[in-house]
């Protein structure tokens, strides 16, 4: 049998033992060192799961204590924006006290929309409070327990609908719930590398969502930059009081797209035993450069000029905010192209699975290549030019990482 036809046949008989190869995962996070890690990459819609009250009072308050928590979310969480979104980090907060209810706090009344940034500080200094910080503003929402929704560990839907009955585990109202806010944090923009930076000088960090918004645009963690002046967006606020914190978040920095993986065979195998949808792949080998070869010396159209190839891992950013461990190799499994999410925090270097594609009983060789200027793919081959024995590893615009065969 030709080797296409027996690469085409692994990958069609195969179809059910990769677990679907490009589909990407809900969980499998690999620790190196230990340490908890925020899960849930799937947004759970539950109606009637949030916490649910009444007696709502006029310009009433919440006092929420000092502690440490998390913020921002997990590579690989649905909908979340790596160009936007932080990684999650632990931050210290004092406490502070927060308005139950958006500006003008009032139950029943609408929440005061169509202000600029400034507004909405101004219109809270006059209460003698200030515009709530990002962070305390996600503090609230997640209540004592970190929770992922202002409802709870699931998307309650009906909180869009009677936002003031809706509460966060501290029994702050309407979080999230049906109204983008703004808070007082001025996001932290990187360096640019090249040229004037256009626009205003200064974009304010948003959160919350509307009602009719996608049910992980009402996650605690999600975040909108918006310039001061709103732009004509029904944006509410609350107020806080209390000193505000010193600590803020970062600026998320861009990297180069592509560079050399560094990470050892053994390694590898160590993460890849630690996700549970890879953990079949034993033995695991990266090819040597005599197998490499073989991937493209038979080839009737070699790759030409600004083509990098390589066996060896690729540490990929397809955009700002976003690093993917992309490598190849070989196991009692068979050959694999496996695509990770790279975590980095206070607990050390960790791995999630963005997607992963294995060829039942082939040992490849299989080939990484890509080009400066094609940020958001990197092709993989077995057979340079030929038809099936090869494919791309793609960042689609939903931010996901999909592993298809061509």
């Amino acid at each position: 049998m030709a080797r296409i036809s027996r690469v085409v046949l692994a990958m069609v008989v195969g179809a059910l033992l990769f677990e679907s190869g490009c589909r990407r995962s809900t969980s499998g996070v690999a620790q190196q060192g230990g340490g908890a890690v925020p899960t849930a990459s799937s947004v759970q819609v539950v109606a009637g799961a949030g916490r649910r009250l009444g007696g709502e009072k006029a310009g009433e308050t919440v006092a929420i204590p000092p502690g440490r928590f998390f913020a921002g979310s997990v590579p690989g969480d649905e909908g979340r924006d790596p160009t936007i979104e932080p990684v999650a980090a632990t931050y210290d907060l004092p406490g502070f006290t927060i308005d139950a209810l958006p500006y003008p706090g009032k139950p029943g009344e609408p929440p005061r929309t169509g202000v600029s940034q400034a507004e909405a500080s101004k219109l809270c200094a006059e209460r003698g409070a200030r515009l709530c910080t990002e962070l305390e503003w996600e503090r609230a929402c997640r209540g004592p327990n970190g929770d992922p929704f202002s409802s709870g560990t699931a998307w309650d839907p009906t909180c869009a609908k009677t936002p003031e009955q809706c509460v966060s585990g501290f029994g702050v109202r309407s979080m999230g719930s049906a109204l983008e806010e703004w808070t007082a944090s001025a996001l932290a923009e990187a360096s640019p590398t090249a040229g004037p930076r256009l626009g205003p000088a200064k974009r304010f960090v948003v959160k919350g969502a509307s009602g009719a918004a996608s049910p992980s645009a009402h996650r605690c963690a999600a975040r909108r930059a918006s310039d001061p002046s709103g732009g004509g967006r029904p944006t509410g606020f609350r107020c806080c009081s209390g000193p505000a914190p010193s600590v803020s978040v970062a600026a998320i920095e861009s990297a180069p797209a592509f560079r050399r993986g560094a990470v050892e065979a053994g390694k590898l195998a160590e993460i890849l035993a630690g996700i549970p949808e890879l953990s079949r792949l034993k033995g695991v080998r990266f090819f040597k450069d005599s197998e490499a070869a073989e991937v493209t010396e038979k080839a009737k159209n070699p790759p030409g000029a600004g083509w990098t190839l390589t066996a060896e891992p690729i540490v990929w950013s397809p955009v700002a905010g976003t690093e993917i461990l992309v490598a190849t190799g070989k196991s009692k499994g068979g050959a694999f192209v496996v695509a990770l999410h790279r975590l980095h925090d206070a607990e050390g270097e960790r791995y999630r699975l963005a997607s992963s594609m294995i060829f039942a009983n082939e040992q490849g060789p299989v080939l990484l290549a890509y080009q400066g200027n094609i940020r958001r793919e990197i092709v993989w081959s077995m057979a340079w030019g030929a038809a099936g024995e090869g494919g791309a590893v793609t960042y689609r615009d939903d931010h996901r990482v999909v592993i298809v065969q061509r």
